[in-house]
């Protein structure tokens, strides 16, 4: 491992780079000034680059690039450009399969096809500039910003930042908490399709349950998770996060678990039980509300989600939760980090 790159940012610039996220440029010139502001809050090379699924020598030449250039280092020079990667039969492929396949595809997942079937490989920002001569995609965005207490978002993240610096010298572990679930039908989503037709999915006989989970996740080490059918419960909750100090006992390391205030975390029953886990080691840091770009572990459910499941129909709760359990491998192959699924003493685990 080199030396560590820390840049550092004047108020003016850190509003620029934050400005750029919803200006209409480049994605990449919006990823590369996201790079620039991560590290400047601390964040390291090999963190920003799990984030981002780039290497992180790609990560330190955005950072060198813009300690010599700037603002003028986000974009592309101009040049001659590189000789086509693809045939017109490559697109025609992928077309045949938005047509025919009974599921939906996001650009990430039709780069994928491309490569296993074809051999050509294409990056989905690449893939996206092709796809645009006949084929559109749409999609919608959630926010809860209106909600946040400004005030209070900056001081929890100034305490994060905090946790995040101790975590990186390796004097703390520093673990994000959240609750997520799926289920057997997809809901309705957009995918590439030919212009004036609609994709269709057909339906299973029986939606069945919803299919629960909880996670650990620790940035490039580890993500540790449970399945349940129904809802996560406080028990199930008690479980994790007395297996959490029971480690944090044992290896004699202050351990901290960031999470939201969801009703099990704070329930009567689990308030009695934080001295304990305290006593032993674990100790819990709550994110404000309605700030759960916050938690890191929200991604890992987005890209599950969009990348592994999207637009897939399950007969069962049981193929849904192989499914699931074979996103989580792959995300964490994909990541270098390392995957465990913890069994509930429950009839009702996963």
């Amino acid at each position: 491992m080199g030396a560590r790159i820390r840049v550092f940012l004047t108020r003016e610039h850190d509003k620029t780079l934050l400005n750029l996220r919803t200006a209409d440029v480049p994605q990449k010139v919006k990823d590369r000034a996201e790079v620039v502001r991560l590290n400047a809050h601390g964040w390291y090379v090999e963190k920003i680059a799990a984030h981002f699924n780039w290497t992180p020598q790609t990560i330190r030449e955005v950072l060198h690039k813009w300690q010599k250039l700037g603002l003028e280092s986000l974009w592309e020079l101009s040049g001659r450009g590189g000789k086509s990667k693809y045939k017109e039969e490559d697109i025609v492929f992928l077309e045949e399969c938005l047509q025919e396949e009974p599921r939906t595809y996001n650009s990430v997942q039709l780069a994928q096809k491309l490569y296993c079937d074809r051999q050509i490989k294409l990056s989905p920002d690449r893939l996206r500039r092709v796809l645009k001569k006949g084929i559109i995609w749409k999609r919608v965005r959630k926010s809860h910003k209106g909600k946040q207490d400004s005030v209070v978002r900056e001081q929890k993240q100034a305490d994060l930042d905090i946790l995040e610096l101790f975590a990186a010298t390796g004097e703390i572990d520093l673990k994000y908490l959240d609750e997520s679930g799926f289920c057997a039908w997809s809901e309705p989503s957009y995918s590439y399709y030919q212009r004036g037709e609609q994709k269709r999915l057909e339906q299973t006989k029986r939606r069945g349950r919803r299919l629960s989970i909880i996670g650990f996740f620790q940035p490039l080490i580890s993500f540790v998770y449970g399945l349940v059918i129904g809802g996560v419960n406080r028990k199930s909750y008690i479980q994790m996060m007395e297996q959490e100090a029971r480690e944090a006992a044992e290896l004699r390391r202050i351990r901290v678990i960031v999470q939201d205030n969801g009703p099990i975390h704070r329930c009567q029953e689990v308030q009695q039980m934080w001295s304990k886990w305290e006593h032993m080691g674990l100790y819990i840091f709550f994110l404000p509300k309605y700030c759960s770009e916050m938690n890191p572990i929200e991604l890992e459910w987005q890209h599950l989600k969009k990348d592994e499941l999207a637009g897939r129909m399950f007969d069962d709760e049981l193929a849904l939760a192989y499914a699931v359990i074979d996103g989580v491998q792959a995300r964490g192959e994909r990541g270098n980090y390392r995957t465990q699924r913890i069994k509930f003493n429950s009839n009702r685990s996963g």
